[in-house]
């Protein structure tokens, strides 16, 4: 067939096509060039995005402030804004979260965020990133404090843990050694009373205040109820049913009362560790915390004559789910620290729509150089590279060296350890530990009050507490959780 001018119509097709062909050839036509536009020497050029901004609210944690922001500004070039929330705030507002990338919070609300569903969980690709190193992690900061049902919902940051100081010129000219057991430490306490150089001071000190009388009870009772391989030491895990009216407990806040009782007033860890750090107590039970006025010579020389051990242990243990004392194996660590008194972490919200920049944010926090700058108020050493320095976490640089080192090597071996106490991570957590802590308060301040009547209404407000929250759903809860 042939058009009106005689030429074939598939010869002009053919035509056009190698036309074309020939002015894409001398037009030079960049095999880059995508959706008909060509790419430019610019768009080929590597280009360093600026992250969308982030925006993060810390529950409870006033200390994490605006360091934090102005560093990730000059950094990353990032915008990260910061919110404060108090525990009050958490309990009553329900969208408390809407709009936030990433949430700093205390570890004893994981299961709590969880359950409401308000965070998520955290990509296996930030864990196992190279810039996060989460091997680097303390082991039960990488494990216990962040896992919930299996998974992994945050990243910790750490948390302090109580330890056992004493002076080591005292102990010396007393002829005592460093207390292993509770047992070695009520003896010491009683030979202290005819040594002449610890007359005038107290023998021990011991935090009770600001919560720390529930939180002092369960570390006393730590080593007598935890052994390998027990599941829980506090509720009965098809039930829910408390287990606190038991023998180990009773023995544990009446010994509670005869510490109390040598401490005197009521104090705060700050303030055990101030009184002993000022020479006025032979024992201390807390975690390092001065003042601004402590001089830098004075804490130098003092702490020259300081010692510090893990909290005493118990060679015996109380079955609770067979009523009976068992005697621990020898090679059997016989300490059990408590651990989640003061731990904080940080997660990813269930509601951001920006999951890979808040990812970026946290493994840039807790990097090796971050977290030890910026972290130190609002975390304490979650690393094994912190431990090196962990004098910086608790502004006590200058302290003596072996002392400095006697710490951080306490601190290794609570992580090194496979058995260690945490309360249950539970929804409301922090409410039963509430009606603990107002309990053991109550008994403290009552000479009168018996240990048996003071463990029975704990009982019976954590039932009520359970029966509020629904029993079924803390039941399904305690069998997932991290408290053991």
């Amino acid at each position: 067939m042939k058009s009106t001018f005689g030429i074939n119509p598939r010869v002009v097709v053919w035509l056009l096509f190698a036309a074309g062909a020939v002015i894409m050839a001398l037009t030079g036509c960049d095999a880059k060039s995508k959706s008909g536009f060509e790419a430019t020497e610019e768009t080929e050029e590597a280009t360093v995005s600026k992250p969308d901004p982030l925006k993060l609210l810390a529950i409870e944690v006033p200390e994490f402030g605006a360091e934090v922001a102005r560093q990730w500004a000059a950094q990353r070039d990032g915008e990260l804004e910061i919110a404060h929330a108090s525990l009050a705030d958490f309990e009553s507002t329900d969208d408390l979260m809407a709009g936030y990338d990433l949430i700093v919070h205390p570890a004893s609300l994981n299961a709590d965020l969880v359950s409401k569903k308000q965070i998520r969980v955290y990509p296996r690709d930030g864990l196992i990133d190279p810039e996060m190193n989460l091997d680097a992690f303390l082991l039960h900061f990488r494990k216990a404090l962040v896992r919930h049902d299996d998974k992994t919902w945050s990243v910790s940051l750490g948390g302090r843990q109580l330890r056992l100081f004493y002076r080591t010129d005292i102990l010396e000219e007393a002829g005592i050694a460093p207390p292993a057991t509770w047992q070695e430490l009520g003896e010491a306490l009683g030979k202290l009373k005819t040594v002449d150089a610890a007359k005038d001071l107290k023998p021990i000190v011991i935090p009770t205040s600001d919560g720390m009388a529930g939180q002092m009870f369960l570390a006393r009772a730590a080593s007598l109820i935890r052994d390998q391989g027990k599941l829980t030491s506090f509720f009965d895990r098809r039930t829910m049913k408390p287990m606190i009216e038991s023998v180990p407990f009773e023995i544990a806040l009446k010994d509670l009362r005869d510490f109390n009782s040598m401490s005197g007033e009521s104090c705060s860890v700050s303030g055990a560790f101030a009184q002993f750090a000022n020479g006025k107590a032979v024992f201390a039970i807390a975690w390092p915390s001065l003042g601004d006025d402590f001089e830098e010579e004075v804490l130098e020389k003092s702490s020259a004559n300081w010692g510090v051990v893990r909290l005493p242990g118990s060679k015996r243990y109380y079955d609770l789910n067979d009523p009976s004392w068992r005697d621990r194996g020898r090679q059997d660590d016989f300490k059990v620290d408590l651990l989640g008194i003061a731990a904080n972490n940080v997660s990813i919200s269930a509601n951001t729509g920006n999951a890979e920049d808040a990812m970026g944010f946290v493994k840039w926090l807790t990097d090796k150089r971050n977290s030890q700058k910026l972290l130190r108020g609002a975390a304490a050493p979650f690393r094994a590279t912190h431990l090196g320095r962990v004098g910086q976490w608790y502004s006590m640089e200058q302290a003596d060296r072996e002392f400095l080192g006697e710490f951080a090597d306490s601190i290794e071996e609570t992580h090194k350890s496979r058995i260690i106490l945490m309360f249950p991570q539970l929804p409301g957590k922090h409410k039963y530990l509430q009606a603990l802590d107002k309990a053991v308060n109550e008994f403290l301040g009552d000479e009168s009050a018996a240990s048996g009547d003071t463990l029975k209404r704990v009982a019976q407000e954590w039932e009520e507490l359970t029966e509020s929250l629904d029993r079924e759903g803390q039941t399904w809860h305690l069998r997932r959780s991290n408290g053991i």
